[in-house]
């Protein structure tokens, strides 16, 4: 499937031109299970990351990656006789779900919108450095778009370039299994092992500890599931959210509420009315304003997708590939052989199988620790001191869940959350780690086994 209409193009962030925040070792590990070892980064890790690039260094290009922006349910939510009885999101709950007319798993028009939202802002951000012109359209050796065959991804790239470069058309690739690499072993037994390690040994533990009281909210919106529903969750009717069984290994409630979770933020996002948000349960579920409420119940979803992807033996059977194809554009770039503005459009796995790779650590304001929002992206940004080698910056940006719902304008004055990222085990300077450390970091990490041999 094609992206409709014309392409644009926007560009990412410097940090002297606006605040940037990033979460230190020591909040993230008071807010995150499992993160107590990982507390001890060094202190000058924390400091840098919050300094702005110096006024004498040029950007070389930045590669973005970006999640797709706000989608229907992955399971259809208005579902008939044609449909698994387990694979519908009204088995799950005691009143119909929002279909926002759209196929399940596919982008919503809202979400579309958003996306183009913040493709006019990573424009103004990167063209201030040079990397885009500020006006126009690029050359075709200036900028490319790179996303898979999934619908939410392809009209997120388009999203993307229609806000970016509004009437161009930039070049714009659609690639098979771009993100997807062999299987390369993977055992699933030991990916679960990873997942019960990462989150504190035990997803019962979890269950009762951290999750507890967004579980229990989550469990007093969704009401009594329908016989399927219980069925196809590992429980016995009647059932709820709160009577799953749940173990060691198995997250059982965990796993069913975190779809549900994370459609209220996109619920929210698109802008749905309060009362339509959640069945308008959710502030008197958790006894907080509705905004702060959906933050509160997407620990569930964060933890969740945390535990399952950014272990590093899912990071690197998982991740390799996406990895590998993110630092061969950069390598491009640093060569001067690339286009010096690359977007990839793809899935919040892909990122956190990334982050798991090289150590990252973030939080970004109203969302929680390692949370990776609808239509929010990853910069890698190359930059060139005045003397010596170039240095790889890593910064996520994503609209505050406020800012999507309104569709904020966004500006260098009125910016989207931000964090930057150190790379764990690199001396970085200002945030950002040299390049030959960069490359040295990613060689390791990446399994060439599970990278797909370039054609040709």
């Amino acid at each position: 499937m094609g992206a409709s209409g014309p392409l644009g193009r926007t560009i990412l962030i410097r940090a002297r031109k606006f605040a940037v925040a990033v979460a230190t070792a020591a909040t993230l590990a008071g807010a995150v299970p499992g993160l107590a070892a990982e507390a001890a980064a060094p202190e000058s890790e924390a400091a840098v990351a919050f300094g702005a690039i110096p006024k004498s260094w040029s950007l070389k290009g930045v590669v973005i990656f970006s999640r797709h922006g706000i989608r229907g349910p992955l399971d259809p939510a208005k579902c008939d006789n044609a449909d698994p009885a387990g694979a519908c999101m009204d088995a799950i709950a005691s009143e119909p779900w929002p279909t926002y007319g759209v196929i399940a798993q596919n982008l919503i028009p809202d979400g579309y919108a958003r996306v183009a939202t913040l493709g006019r802002y990573y424009r103004e951000l990167y063209a201030a450095e040079g990397v885009v012109p500020a006006k126009g359209c690029p050359t075709a050796t200036a900028a490319t778009f790179v996303t898979d065959t999934t619908e939410r991804t392809v009209i997120t790239a388009g999203a993307l370039a229609d806000g970016m470069f509004p009437g161009c058309s930039p070049p714009f690739s659609i690639e098979p299994q771009v993100y997807t690499g062999p299987t390369c072993g993977f055992d699933a037994s030991k990916a679960d092992a990873a997942s019960q390690a990462l989150i504190g040994g035990s997803w019962a533990a979890v269950a009762a500890g951290e999750l507890r009281r967004p579980l229990a909210v989550m469990n007093a919106v969704l009401g009594p599931f329908k016989p399927a529903g219980c069925t196809a969750n590992g429980g016995s009717a009647p059932c709820s959210l709160s009577t799953l069984p749940i173990s060691a290994s198995n997250p059982g409630p965990i796993h069913t509420a975190d779809q549900p979770s994370e459609q209220f933020l996109m619920q929210y996002a698109a802008g749905l009315p309060a009362k339509e948000v959640a069945w308008g349960k959710l502030p008197g579920a958790s006894g907080r304003p509705l905004p702060q409420a959906i933050t509160l119940v997407n620990a569930v979803h964060a933890l969740r997708f945390r535990g399952d992807y950014m272990p590093r033996y899912q990071a690197v059977k998982q991740g390799s590939q996406v990895m590998h194809r993110v630092f061969a554009s950069l390598n491009d770039i640093a060569r001067g052989k690339g286009a010096p503005l690359q977007v990839y459009a793809g899935h919040d796995n892909n990122i956190i199988n990334m982050a798991g790779l090289l150590g990252l650590k973030w939080q970004l304001d109203s969302y929680q620790p390692y949370q990776v929002p609808p239509g929010g992206a990853v910069a890698f940004e190359l930059w060139q001191p005045p003397a010596g080698e170039a240095a790889v910056r890593l910064v996520y940006f994503a609209q505050t869940i406020e800012q999507m719902r309104r569709n904020t304008r966004l500006s260098l004055d009125r910016p989207p959350a931000t964090a930057v990222m150190p790379v764990a085990g690199c001396a970085s300077q200002h945030g950002a780690c040299p390049w030959s450390a960069f490359s040295r970091i990613v060689t390791k990490a990446v399994d060439p086994a599970c990278v797909r041999p370039a054609k040709g």
